[in-house]
């Protein structure tokens, strides 16, 4: 009696343990079947290909959109903010074209303006692009000058904002450099600033620093000079960087992520827009 009250007691525990296990088997089995969609997310947001879905994102050449894009619809969001971000920092660069033109014709008008001093020059680089070397007599007197970037600001015009803010603008600098050589007054204060206004201690730890060069080519100033000259230069360039090749190709790819996923030259642009299948065919994939 005791052994057959045992063996059922086996047999009623050993089919429990079965049907609570019955549950785990079947969640594990549907976990490992490939396909099954029970715990895989919304088609709608996934990149596979499916007659039911919408239009998915292909792989480009490209492959500049980040991974958050998942959907025709984020591809358009994200070619929105790309477009006109970068329309607005195009205007930005190529509105200093025309500004930096001007610049280049006013050191052009000042080459010829007097006095000049003459003598011996200080050699600075071609790559500031003025129209003629600095005279080293010129440049001593307008370092020598005794006023202070304090009193030059105090005592000469303000024609913005940070000027009447306490910068030195460099309409303040001309106005105390009377009698100097125009095209190293302005050399001057190009070495101490990108535009033209300078922070008051900035300009005049510049000016005591270039003034106390005791070198024969006054390499203090000249190094100044250029640095400044390639920073501005720089700025421009790295500019059109961006709006080139980085937001460029990632409008591109936006774009076609979001309007024509299905296109065949989806997988070489830029090329395939002008050779197969050409930009003439993208009509008949717009969505």
């Amino acid at each position: 009696l005791r052994y057959d009250t045992t063996s059922s007691a086996s047999v009623f525990l050993a089919g429990t343990n079965e049907q609570n296990m019955l549950p785990i088997l079947i969640i594990a089995f549907a976990l490992l079947i490939p396909g099954y969609n029970g715990f895989t997310a919304n088609p709608s947001k996934q990149l596979t290909r499916l007659a039911t879905q919408k239009p998915s994102m292909p792989l480009t050449q490209l492959n500049v959109l980040p991974d958050s894009v998942v959907s025709f619809e984020d591809a358009r969001g994200y070619f929105y903010l790309w477009f006109f971000g970068g329309s607005g920092g195009a205007g930005v660069a190529f509105g200093q074209f025309p500004r930096q033109f001007e610049n280049f014709q006013q050191l052009i008008g000042m080459s010829d303006d007097g006095p000049t001093q003459g003598g011996d020059t200080v050699g600075i680089s071609p790559l500031c692009l003025y129209p003629r070397d600095l005279n080293k007599a010129d440049l001593d007197k307008v370092l020598n000058n005794k006023l202070s970037v304090e009193q030059m600001v105090e005592k000469g015009p303000k024609p913005n904002y940070l000027s009447e803010r306490g910068y030195l603008c460099f309409e303040s600098f001309v106005a105390a450099n009377k009698g100097c050589n125009p095209l190293t007054v302005r050399a001057v204060f190009s070495a101490m600033s990108t535009g033209d206004n300078v922070q008051p201690d900035a300009a005049q730890a510049s000016l005591v620093e270039f003034a106390s060069d005791a070198s024969p080519d006054r390499a203090v100033f000249k190094n100044a000079l250029l640095k400044t000259k390639l920073a501005g230069f720089s700025a421009i360039a790295f500019l059109l960087f961006l709006l080139g090749p980085i937001a460029g190709s990632t409008c591109l790819e936006a774009l076609s992520v979001g309007w024509f996923p299905d296109w065949p030259g989806n997988d070489n642009l830029p090329w395939s827009l002008l050779v197969g299948p050409g930009l003439w065919t993208i009509p008949k994939y717009w969505i």
